[in-house]
């Protein structure tokens, strides 16, 4: 991906992001994704982003706090956007079903980026996703995640770019990579307010 083509660069068109919240991900980590861009659109005065939400099996989602997530359907509803970010947190091997991780490598190359977040790398390493790329983990995770996949260069950052491939450590890395990509389209004026 070159650099005009990369979603972290200069840009007035709205970005459109499809983001996969699996169940038992924290309420946390998908605001931290969500409400940066939602303060962002605010800033702007327009929409500098849109997103929806689809979840494995295409109803609402149950997250760690006990509340279901409402979503716009399956991985199909996926569909379009130019970017897709998964949401994992605990049991992410119990949820990401072979079914799932077929469909995230058979869309993969529809989306301009993917990334993930907390125990989303994971997941998308599991789908064959990160193989090549530098990637990070939840702190927790990070010599494990290492071990399992030593075709990932898998580094102790908060989060990280890698080409077409992002990945944030958890919920506040999270909110930090959502900033920089604020930054990056919007500049930094509108990341700092």
């Amino acid at each position: 991906m070159t650099v005009s083509e990369s979603i972290f660069a200069p840009s007035s068109q709205p970005l459109d992001i499809a983001v996969l919240v699996l169940p038992r991900a924290s309420i946390l980590e998908v605001a931290s994704v969500l409400d940066p861009l939602r303060a962002a659109n605010r800033h702007l005065g327009r929409s500098g982003f849109r997103w929806r939400i689809v979840s494995p099996e295409g109803g609402p989602v149950p997250l760690t706090c006990g509340i279901e997530l409402p979503s716009s359907g399956g991985l199909a509803a996926a569909e379009g956007a130019e970017v897709l970010i998964t949401v994992a947190g605990y049991s992410q091997a119990e949820v990401a079903t072979r079914s799932l991780l077929a469909g995230l490598r058979r869309m993969a190359g529809r989306f301009r980026a993917i990334g993930g977040v907390d125990a989303g790398p994971w997941v998308l390493a599991r789908a064959g996703l990160l193989d090549g790329h530098r990637a990070t983990v939840h702190w927790e995770d990070l010599e494990d995640f290492a071990a399992a996949f030593p075709a990932i260069d898998v580094v102790p950052d908060r989060f990280v770019l890698s080409r077409n491939r992002f990945t944030a450590g958890g919920a506040v890395p999270a909110a930090d990579l959502m900033l920089h990509l604020i930054g990056a389209r919007c500049g930094a004026g509108v990341a700092g307010r």
